[in-house]
């Protein structure tokens, strides 16, 4: 089993991540805590997500300690998502990532999911998860290569009208999202 470690700190408000990344046999897992202020009320939110080796989630599971509240998803990988009780949840259909509002991990899943080609677009939907109420929909997503360099890639990113250039490491991890998360280590 290998491990990488990563560490990013909020830009707009006051908060950090802490994500360690472990690659076993066919399966990485992804475990993060994340500490935050929302409106002046101090967050706590751990994530795990399994994903298969091909960056393809699995499983996820979010707990918001400072709601009390935890939220906890699996899917097939096509598409098709579940609760915990097995029930299919239909509004989630079509979508194969996860976009988790407190971190900036999961522009990753579709990144490192897929080959890309310089200015060639390609929209995803993905099931955005906001850790402020742990409500979920599907939400299309673009991401853009941009940029190659020897150690990092530039994407630009649009959802909505929100629009921002994402820099990743050469393993596809975010270095900055510009005024929102900057890695430190």
């Amino acid at each position: 089993m290998s491990k990488q470690i990563m560490f990013w700190e909020k830009q707009q408000i006051t908060g950090s991540e802490y994500l360690e990344l472990s690659y076993q046999n066919q399966t990485i897992q992804v475990e993060s805590t994340v500490l935050f202020l929302e409106n002046d009320v101090p967050q706590r939110v751990l994530y795990r997500i399994f994903l298969n080796k091909n960056w393809v989630v699995k499983h996820l599971y979010i707990i918001n300690h400072t709601l009390g509240k935890t939220l906890s998803l699996s899917t097939a990988g096509d598409g098709r998502w579940f609760n915990d009780d097995g029930d299919e949840i239909h509004m989630l259909n079509g979508a194969l990532d996860v976009d988790i509002s407190c971190t900036p991990f999961t522009n990753s899943l579709p990144i490192n999911r897929l080959k890309w080609t310089p200015d060639e677009p390609k929209l995803f939907e993905m099931v955005y998860i906001s850790t402020q109420d742990l409500s979920i929909k599907k939400v299309r997503q673009m991401y853009t290569l941009k940029n190659c360099h020897e150690n990092k890639r530039t994407f630009h990113y649009r959802s909505g009208t929100f629009e921002s250039p994402v820099t990743v490491d050469k393993d596809g991890f975010v270095l900055e999202y510009p005024e929102l998360f900057k890695r430190k280590f």
